[in-house]
């Protein structure tokens, strides 16, 4: 999805930028953005920041989100391999932006079985401290991957929270242990849903897209709880299908098709007059009126 930015307010635009379906590290990059429906420009030639890992980053400041508009273009140029190359993204300026309120528990809650079967890795530390666990066997998962998920000690049958991981250490960082994690000592890392919830979320965006409805406008996102919930289980369901094994399969289908039921009778608040409060008929926003052409 597009990026968003909240009006007057300062945040970070970026982006990474693909090659045979492999995140590539530019040398360089510039920014050029064009203000909404003509080619005067916003930003014109700003050099970004390039991460260890190709994160191509720029600032904006609040007076570069001052005006509320959807389509902003921003241009990339950038160098690899001593070569030019150019890229083309759009983002929104918005009052508000629908935020995600379904968590793992959630999901757990509404199907229990997804509790014992989530994403494990198991292998041993090559080293450590109270609140890290380091293993470069894990430098294959991206950065980011573990973070909300447990690790489990099994020497001192301990689960504690992961709170970040970094790929090209294979650095766990976790809640602290009750003494530090040692050489050999082996592990267990539970990755959280998070990957599920997020597909879950993209899915009822698009939904909202094709009915010629703005995300950014619904602004009360409990309105979308329920069929998030359906979305976001039905994702998990997905990943954890195997040739052998129908029960997945069947989760998958059953989750997938009450979230559509959930999502078709969804009534949401919608700001349609983009003034960022709800007042009159706004209240009371029918998905299955907007179908049929009617609010």
């Amino acid at each position: 999805m597009k990026q968003q930015f909240l009006k007057n307010t300062a945040d970070t635009f970026q982006t990474h930028i693909y090659e045979n379906n492999r995140k590539i590290i530019p040398s360089a990059a510039l920014l050029t953005v064009y203000k909404p429906g003509g080619d005067a420009t916003l930003i014109n030639g700003a050099a970004m920041t390039v991460g260890a890992d190709g994160l191509l980053a720029y600032t904006l400041s609040a007076s570069d989100a001052s005006l509320t508009a959807v389509n902003y273009k921003a241009v990339i140029t950038y160098v690899y391999n001593a070569k030019t190359y150019y890229a083309t993204l759009f983002y929104d300026v918005v009052n508000s932006r629908l935020s995600k309120v379904v968590t793992d528990e959630d999901a757990v809650t509404e199907l229990p079985q997804l509790k014992d079967n989530c994403w494990k890795v198991r292998g041993a530390a090559k080293s450590g401290t109270v609140t890290t666990i380091v293993d470069m066997d894990l430098s294959r998962y991206e950065d980011g991957y573990f973070t909300g998920g447990l690790a489990y000690c099994a020497s001192k049958d301990e689960t504690r929270e992961i709170t970040g991981f970094v790929s090209a250490t294979g650095t766990v960082t976790t809640v602290a242990f009750s003494a530090a994690v040692a050489a050999g000592e082996k592990y267990i890392l539970s990755r959280s849903f998070h990957r599920e919830i997020q597909r879950g979320f993209e899915k009822i965006e698009e939904r909202l897209l094709r009915l010629g409805k703005r995300p950014d406008l619904v602004l009360d996102p409990y309105d979308l709880r329920e069929a998030h919930i359906y979305f976001s289980v039905a994702e998990a369901c997905k990943g954890l299908m195997t040739g052998s094994d129908t029960f997945w399969w069947e989760m998958w289908k059953e989750y997938e098709k009450k979230a559509e039921d959930a999502f078709a009778q969804i009534n949401f608040k919608y700001d349609s007059s983009c003034d960022g409060y709800i007042s009159g008929s706004e209240t009371d926003y029918k998905l299955n009126s907007i179908r049929a052409g009617r609010r």
